[in-house]
Protein backbone atom coordinates (compact mmCIF):
# COMPACT_ATOMS: atom_id res chain seq x y z
CA UNK A 1 0.00 0.00 0.00
CA UNK A 2 1.49 3.05 -1.15
CA UNK A 3 2.79 5.49 2.50
CA UNK A 4 0.86 8.67 0.87
CA UNK A 5 -2.28 7.05 0.04
CA UNK A 6 -5.03 8.20 2.93
CA UNK A 7 -7.44 5.51 4.17
CA UNK A 8 -10.36 6.67 5.51
CA UNK A 9 -14.32 5.96 6.98
CA UNK A 10 -16.34 8.04 3.91
CA UNK A 11 -20.10 6.45 4.56
CA UNK A 12 -21.70 4.64 7.06
CA UNK A 13 -25.35 3.76 6.32
CA UNK A 14 -28.31 3.50 8.98
CA UNK A 15 -31.82 2.13 8.31
CA UNK A 16 -34.89 3.91 9.52
CA UNK A 17 -38.65 3.68 9.16
CA UNK A 18 -39.37 7.29 8.61
CA UNK A 19 -37.12 9.88 6.60
CA UNK A 20 -38.77 13.27 7.74
CA UNK A 21 -38.99 11.81 11.05
CA UNK A 22 -35.24 11.87 11.10
CA UNK A 23 -34.70 14.75 8.92
CA UNK A 24 -37.06 16.57 11.77
CA UNK A 25 -34.39 14.89 14.59
CA UNK A 26 -31.04 15.47 12.65
CA UNK A 27 -32.11 18.65 10.81
CA UNK A 28 -34.57 20.88 12.24
CA UNK A 29 -33.77 20.12 15.75
CA UNK A 30 -29.77 19.33 15.90
CA UNK A 31 -29.21 21.55 12.51
CA UNK A 32 -26.66 19.15 10.58
CA UNK A 33 -26.70 20.19 7.27
CA UNK A 34 -28.38 18.23 4.71
CA UNK A 35 -26.34 17.38 1.57
CA UNK A 36 -29.00 15.03 -0.56
CA UNK A 37 -32.76 14.14 0.56
CA UNK A 38 -34.78 12.09 -1.09
CA UNK A 39 -38.37 10.45 0.01
CA UNK A 40 -40.97 9.18 -2.75
CA UNK A 41 -42.44 5.96 -3.48
CA UNK A 42 -38.90 3.98 -4.60
CA UNK A 43 -36.32 5.45 -2.77
CA UNK A 44 -35.99 7.38 0.86
CA UNK A 45 -32.87 8.72 2.14
CA UNK A 46 -31.21 12.03 3.61
CA UNK A 47 -27.53 12.79 3.73
CA UNK A 48 -25.50 14.44 6.60
CA UNK A 49 -22.07 15.45 5.63
CA UNK A 50 -19.39 16.36 7.51
CA UNK A 51 -15.31 17.03 6.80
CA UNK A 52 -15.57 14.46 4.37
CA UNK A 53 -17.41 11.75 6.36
CA UNK A 54 -21.03 10.74 4.75
CA UNK A 55 -23.67 9.95 7.57
CA UNK A 56 -26.37 8.52 5.73
CA UNK A 57 -29.83 7.24 6.56
CA UNK A 58 -32.31 5.05 4.27
CA UNK A 59 -35.68 4.40 4.95
CA UNK A 60 -36.06 0.38 5.21
CA UNK A 61 -38.37 -1.64 3.01
CA UNK A 62 -40.00 -3.66 5.92
CA UNK A 63 -40.77 -1.47 9.47
CA UNK A 64 -38.08 -1.95 11.87
CA UNK A 65 -38.13 -2.07 16.00
CA UNK A 66 -37.18 1.65 17.41
CA UNK A 67 -34.76 0.47 20.15
CA UNK A 68 -36.01 1.26 23.53
CA UNK A 69 -32.90 1.26 25.65
CA UNK A 70 -30.18 3.84 25.43
CA UNK A 71 -26.64 2.41 24.24
CA UNK A 72 -23.49 2.45 26.86
CA UNK A 73 -21.22 4.50 26.12
CA UNK A 74 -18.02 5.59 27.01
CA UNK A 75 -17.48 8.19 29.86
CA UNK A 76 -21.24 9.22 30.02
CA UNK A 77 -22.83 6.51 31.96
CA UNK A 78 -26.21 5.31 31.86
CA UNK A 79 -27.16 3.00 29.33
CA UNK A 80 -26.37 -0.65 29.39
CA UNK A 81 -27.45 -2.11 25.69
CA UNK A 82 -23.56 -2.54 23.86
CA UNK A 83 -24.78 -1.31 20.26
CA UNK A 84 -23.25 1.75 17.89
CA UNK A 85 -24.05 5.09 19.07
CA UNK A 86 -22.75 8.40 18.49
CA UNK A 87 -21.68 12.11 19.49
CA UNK A 88 -22.49 15.03 17.70
CA UNK A 89 -20.41 18.30 18.58
CA UNK A 90 -21.89 21.66 18.60
CA UNK A 91 -20.91 25.23 19.14
CA UNK A 92 -22.92 26.91 22.20
CA UNK A 93 -25.35 28.44 20.90
CA UNK A 94 -26.32 25.86 18.51
CA UNK A 95 -26.24 23.59 21.79
CA UNK A 96 -28.83 25.89 23.82
CA UNK A 97 -31.24 25.76 20.94
CA UNK A 98 -30.46 22.26 20.45
CA UNK A 99 -31.89 21.52 24.07
CA UNK A 100 -34.86 23.75 23.45
CA UNK A 101 -36.36 22.13 20.99
CA UNK A 102 -35.24 18.64 22.26
CA UNK A 103 -37.98 19.72 24.82
CA UNK A 104 -40.35 21.64 23.01
CA UNK A 105 -40.50 18.58 20.52
CA UNK A 106 -40.54 15.78 22.95
CA UNK A 107 -37.46 13.96 22.19
CA UNK A 108 -36.49 11.50 25.01
CA UNK A 109 -33.38 12.17 26.59
CA UNK A 110 -31.71 10.46 29.44
CA UNK A 111 -30.83 13.32 31.81
CA UNK A 112 -33.33 16.25 32.21
CA UNK A 113 -30.77 18.70 31.53
CA UNK A 114 -27.11 18.46 30.38
CA UNK A 115 -24.39 17.33 32.80
CA UNK A 116 -20.95 17.76 32.87
CA UNK A 117 -18.36 15.26 31.59
CA UNK A 118 -14.95 13.86 31.23
CA UNK A 119 -14.11 17.26 33.19
CA UNK A 120 -14.28 19.15 29.89
CA UNK A 121 -17.58 19.67 27.99
CA UNK A 122 -20.97 19.48 28.22
CA UNK A 123 -23.22 16.56 27.38
CA UNK A 124 -27.03 15.30 27.13
CA UNK A 125 -28.23 12.19 25.73
CA UNK A 126 -31.31 11.49 23.39
CA UNK A 127 -32.90 9.38 21.23
CA UNK A 128 -33.45 9.56 17.84
CA UNK A 129 -36.46 8.71 15.87
CA UNK A 130 -35.47 4.97 15.34
CA UNK A 131 -34.18 5.03 19.40
CA UNK A 132 -30.54 5.22 18.91
CA UNK A 133 -28.73 6.76 20.97
CA UNK A 134 -27.10 10.36 20.56
CA UNK A 135 -24.57 11.95 22.63
CA UNK A 136 -24.95 15.96 22.07
CA UNK A 137 -21.88 18.00 23.19
CA UNK A 138 -20.59 21.79 23.74
CA UNK A 139 -16.78 22.16 24.34
CA UNK A 140 -16.49 25.72 26.14
CA UNK A 141 -13.50 27.28 26.14
CA UNK A 142 -13.03 27.95 29.60
CA UNK A 143 -13.40 25.71 32.54
CA UNK A 144 -16.75 26.71 33.93
CA UNK A 145 -17.79 28.58 37.35
CA UNK A 146 -20.32 25.71 38.31
CA UNK A 147 -20.19 21.91 37.11
CA UNK A 148 -24.04 22.27 37.37
CA UNK A 149 -26.17 23.22 34.33
CA UNK A 150 -28.44 26.30 34.47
Amino acid sequence: MSADLKVNIRYIYNMCNDIDEISKFYTHTIGLKEKAKRNDEKWGWVVYASEGFEFIFFRAKKTMPVISEFAWQPGGGGGHTEMSSWTISLPKNQFIETLEKLKANKYYTRQAKPIWLQDFYWGIVAKDPMGNTVELTYEPEEYPESTVWK
